[in-house]
């Protein structure tokens, strides 16, 4: 039970953490620069955080891991992305807290760009982890679950945005066609296990948090993002009980030094 809460803990966290490097800046490029300070600075803070979780997150499935070729990233299309796309994260990351105050909003405009690209990537990466070494999706059905994934990440990021959610409404739709997407064999063992009162909880949080009043918006869109870790959390889990019996255990990854 400790692992499944603390692997939920670190996917709601990547959610978070990493959905906002789009959604942030392209809400800051409509404030006032004087408002625009603080969520300038906590962005390559929540950047390296997500980066920690992701990196604890591989480490507890080194087999789904190494399975999907994701480790070292230069060995799988995804994780040369992220190789490329990370860097010029960091660095237009430490140009917004550096230029928060005169950046253009077309600056702004870029840097939510490289972050969806970041995203994007990061959920391609995520959802072959997810699958490991067990059910696999058709090359359709695992773009789709990558995009709404990318929609989960970018609702949830809503918790630190200015302004009203508008996108936490299209991750309340992510959730459930995320689960019909996915192999039938996966979607049975999370009906079975009682999945679905997790992913109905975080759907119905993300669905209301637009409408709910303004001291409750936060919380519920941080809540929201935390179920959705734990049936994300699950979903690997499971995937990789469901593995082909037999196989010899793959070797661990090795401990950043």
């Amino acid at each position: 039970m400790g692992k499944i809460m603390s692997d939920g803990l670190l996917l709601g966290w990547i959610l978070i953490a990493w959905g906002a490097q789009a959604t942030v800046p392209w809400r800051l490029a409509e404030l006032a620069p004087e408002r625009r300070r603080r969520c300038a600075f906590a962005l390559l803070p929540l950047l390296v955080t997500g980066a920690l979780a992701a990196f604890a997150h591989v480490q507890a499935h080194p087999d789904a891991a190494l399975s999907q070729g994701i480790y070292p990233l230069a060995d799988s299309t995804p994780g040369r992305a992220l190789a490329v796309l990370f860097p010029a994260l960091v660095l237009a990351d430490a140009l917004a807290a550096a230029g928060w105050r005169g950046l253009e909003r077309a600056g702004w405009r870029i840097a939510a760009g490289i972050g969806l690209a970041f995203l994007l990537a990061a959920g391609w990466t995520a959802e072959l982890v997810r699958a490991g070494e067990g059910p696999e999706s058709a090359p359709a059905a695992l773009a789709v679950l990558i995009g709404l994934r990318t929609l989960m990440a970018l609702g949830a990021a809503e918790a630190l945005a200015p302004g009203r959610p508008l996108l936490a409404v299209a991750a309340g739709l992510a959730l459930p066609l995320h689960r019909l997407l996915l192999p039938a064999a996966l979607a049975h063992a999370l009906g079975s296990r009682g999945r679905w009162i997790t992913l109905a909880a975080a759907a119905l949080l993300f669905l209301a948090a637009r409408w709910l009043p303004a001291r409750l918006r936060r919380p519920a869109l941080v809540a929201a993002a935390l179920l959705a870790g734990l049936y994300l959390g699950e979903a690997t889990r499971l995937s990789q009980e469901l593995a082909s019996p037999g196989l010899p255990p793959m070797p661990s990854l090795p401990a950043a030094r």
